[in-house]
């Protein structure tokens, strides 16, 4: 049977206390991906930091070949640096598997693995990692972070209303490459169009409408490791994911999504 790639892309933007400690926690990860068939690859993208991230990303992708390190020279937000780890990961036409995650400390790489059996057992193209499923749990998050998140839920639940999917934000996500691949066709290579941390609402949605299964896996989201302060402005991310869900809409009626 020949071997699948598993390819780990991580958005960095001012990550130099965590993104070192996130690859070893990846590197922890890769002897029991081998018993799966599977060889992990990760994809740092530096997202024109103005730390010292680039040069640990550099340092490690010296370090492990395993390593591949993108970077974009001025800060261009969390969607285009999906969309730079994923465009990636399609030049190297490789139908496998694509996790993104955050590069904070807050998810760990040992999730991949039960969403790994999901996706295959089911059938799927897209698993997230939520936080809204029996056995999941959030750690070291304010109340009012909390009520945000919640009200956020049933917000995009009412709206946009995806089967199986309770968790519409969480940046942890497995993803199929063929899907990826499919969905790049159809967008001319630019899959996401939202710069700010509501692109992965956009993405999800795009999947639903291309008709691709999504699934979820429980996992325990613990923000108390998160290094550095938060670049989630709240509001802001609030504010643009409603304006998105009504142009999102808007697309659909118009038959262009």
């Amino acid at each position: 049977m020949a071997r699948e790639i598993l390819y780990v892309v991580l958005p960095c933007y001012n990550e130099e206390d965590n993104i070192r400690k996130l690859v070893e926690k990846w590197k922890n990860e890769e002897n029991q991906l081998r018993k799966k068939n599977i060889d992990l690859s990760l994809v740092l993208v530096n997202d024109g930091s103005i730390d010292n991230t680039l040069n640990i990303a550099n340092s490690l992708g010296a370090l492990y070949h395993s390593i591949e390190v993108l970077s974009h020279t001025t800060n261009l937000g969390l969607g285009e640096a999906v969309n730079t780890g994923i465009n990636y990961v399609i030049s190297q036409n490789n139908k496998g598997l694509l996790c993104v995650m955050d590069a904070d400390l807050t998810h760990s790489p040992y999730y991949v693995h039960s969403m790994i059996d999901k996706l295959k057992e089911e059938g799927l193209s897209c698993v997230i990692a939520s936080r809204y499923r029996r056995g999941s749990k959030v750690e070291g998050l304010s109340l009012m972070r909390k009520l945000l998140s919640s009200l956020a839920r049933i917000i995009y639940t009412f709206t946009l209303s995806i089967k199986d999917v309770r968790d519409y934000t969480c940046g942890y996500r497995l993803y199929e490459t063929k899907a990826l691949m499919d969905l790049s066709k159809k967008y001319n290579g630019k899959i996401i169009r939202e710069r700010s941390f509501a692109c992965m609402m956009e993405l999800l949605f795009k999947f639903d409408k291309e008709g691709f299964k999504i699934g979820e896996v429980p996992f325990v989201l613990k923000y108390q490791l998160k290094g550095g302060k938060s670049k989630m402005r709240i509001f802001k991310t609030a504010n643009r994911s409603l304006m998105l869900i009504g142009k999102l809409k808007k697309l659909v009626n118009e038959g262009i999504i």
